[in-house]
């Protein structure tokens, strides 16, 4: 998330035509639950790693206890980003199914299964955004942070 954040193009939303953009970008992503389907959570953003781990515990486990795919509701929640992760599959390119009809301006990002050979450590990243907001410049700052994050 501080990754995201710190990127302004990843803070851009259209909201009723218009570019908004945001203070702080909270994340939404995907849960799994015991039985195998998962849920969308929403995890308010913190940079203080601690705090924001503490409240993404919490949100874990109520979803956890919910049924459904959609456990709150999201209306008017356009300060988000979408995570997914796929920890099984070291994939080399995904696809987000989108429905057109419907404005979304959210950013997709999903992450792999994380390997390691030769004690190097890769997890692929897909990163879907939308062209009018942002470009592969502007992912490519996304990249070049999020490793900065990772390595730190």
């Amino acid at each position: 998330m501080l990754a995201i954040n710190a990127i302004e193009n990843f803070r851009y939303r259209i909201v009723d035509n218009e570019v908004i953009v945001f203070d702080t970008i909270n994340a939404s992503t995907t849960i799994l639950r015991d039985d195998t389907t998962f849920g969308f959570s929403l995890i308010d953003h913190f940079e203080d790693l601690h705090l924001f781990n503490e409240k993404a515990l919490l949100e874990i486990e109520r979803v956890r206890n919910t049924d459904g795919l959609l456990t709150r509701d999201f209306s008017g929640q356009y300060n988000l980003i979408h995570f997914s992760s796929l920890p099984w599959v070291n994939f080399t390119s995904i696809s987000h199914s989108r429905n057109f009809s419907y404005p979304d301006s959210c950013p997709k990002i999903s992450f792999g299964k994380m390997t390691e050979e030769n004690g190097k450590k890769t997890m692929p990243v897909s990163v879907h955004v939308h062209h009018a907001l942002m470009d592969g410049y502007h992912v490519g700052l996304f990249v070049e942070e999020l490793q900065k994050q990772m390595n730190s």
